[in-house]
Formats: C-alpha cells, structure tokens, sequence
C-alpha cells in the first residue's frame, strides 16, 4: 500500500461524488426538493447523504486519528453516523459543495503529508477496532462511495418518480 495509490483513489471517488452533484445541480430539477427526496419512508434524503461524506470525513480524521473533537460539532451530530436525517434540515448545494471541501481539504493534505510507511501505523477508532492508517484510508474511500451508491439510486428514483432524464 502506498499513499498516492491511495491519494489517487481518495481524489476519484471524491470526482464522481461531485460530478453526481454537478448533474443534480444541472438537471432543471427543483433543487431544494431533489435534496430534500427519500426513495423511502425513514430512508435519508439526498443531501443528507452528502454531507454525510463530509461529517465523516471530519469525524474520521479529528476523532478517530488524532483523538480530538470534530472540527464542526454541529456537522458531524447533525449527519454523521447515529444522526437522524431530518426533513427541516435539507442542506443547499452550496453548503454541501462547501461542507464536502472543508472535511475534504484537510483529510487530504493529512494523508499528503505521511510516507509510505506511516500507512502500517496503527490506531484504535472511537469504534474499538484497531486498523492501520492505510486501512482507515482504504474504509472511508469505500464510504464514500458506497453513499455514492445511495445518493446515485435516489437520485434515479427521484429522476424517474419525477419525468426527468
């Protein structure tokens, strides 16, 4: 395992989450209503699960790896992992874009800034699972696209239950 393999994936996943908000954005959709969309009842809306890749990200690297707080307290309760979506609190394109490179920047200069050998350093997460930097890398690469899955199901459902192409 090596940190630009790593760096490489981190940046495509991160591409094909904004280019899926891009498409959202350019879809002639109402936007605040595409956002706001469950495929189900009690299911997360759409820009829950954006900004939850961001709380992640921030909660991931501030509490987890280096075992202080979040950077953004109010982030990370009101969409991390244990949050309820709520239907009062639909995020704006604009805030998710901005949420998304705030947790983004950081978690990236993060992994930037190690050698390849400090990927074999261990830890123990807020969950009590010890993993290597490398594998925490490797995880939060795969959440996020396995909520890019979600936001990309939705958002068909959406396009679909709505006569959009």
């Amino acid at each position: 395992m090596d940190r630009d393999t790593l760096l490489a994936q981190l940046d495509f996943t991160r591409s094909r989450l904004i280019g899926t908000l891009d498409a959202i954005e350019n879809s002639g959709a109402d936007i605040s209503k595409a956002l706001a969309f469950r495929p189900a009842p009690g299911r997360a809306h759409l820009g829950w699960q954006f900004m939850h890749c961001a709380a992640t990200h921030d909660r991931y690297l501030n509490a987890n790896i280096k075992k202080g707080p979040p950077n953004d307290e109010k982030l990370v309760s009101e969409f991390a992992g244990g949050s309820t979506p709520s239907d009062q609190r639909v995020p704006s394109v604009s805030e998710i874009r901005q949420q998304l490179t705030a947790t983004f920047v950081p978690f990236r200069e993060f992994i930037a800034s190690m050698r390849d050998e400090d990927l074999g350093v261990k830890f123990v997460g807020r969950d009590g699972k010890e993993r290597t930097l490398g594998e925490a890398i490797v995880l939060l690469c795969w959440h996020e696209a396995h909520h890019q899955g979600q936001i990309h199901l939705t958002w068909n459902i959406y396009k679909a239950a709505n006569g959009l192409k």
